[in-house]
């Protein structure tokens, strides 16, 4: 079993849009309270992330668990709390949900 994360901290470190496409099941969606995207529309706004600003460089996800179904990631962002989760579906990433919480509310 290859490991998402590091897959995607690999291109974190050397982008290349398609093949950070490759890793995304073609039923993919991106969800975060108020927002939903597809592969391409996720794909797009990442790629131009990384091109207009330091996006990967910010931050250093931690591993938490993963697994050939799932695989969750957490980090500190201008005071929230981060926690990435990727459901994985026939190897690739198939739902990515992301929430943020104040540190100060972390329990």
């Amino acid at each position: 079993m290859r490991s998402m994360h590091w897959e995607v901290r690999k291109l974190a470190n050397n982008w290349n849009e398609e093949k950070f496409k490759e890793l995304h099941h073609e039923d993919f969606l991106f969800i975060r309270e108020t927002e939903l995207l597809t592969r391409d529309e996720h794909c797009d706004n990442i790629s131009r992330l990384v091109s207009e600003t330091d996006f990967f460089k910010g931050f250093k996800p931690q591993l938490i668990h993963e697994n050939e179904f799932i695989s969750e990631a957490r980090w500190e962002d201008n005071g929230e709390i981060i926690t990435r989760v990727f459901l994985m579906k026939k190897g690739k990433i198939w739902r990515h949900i992301v929430s943020r919480t104040p540190i100060g509310e972390a329990a």
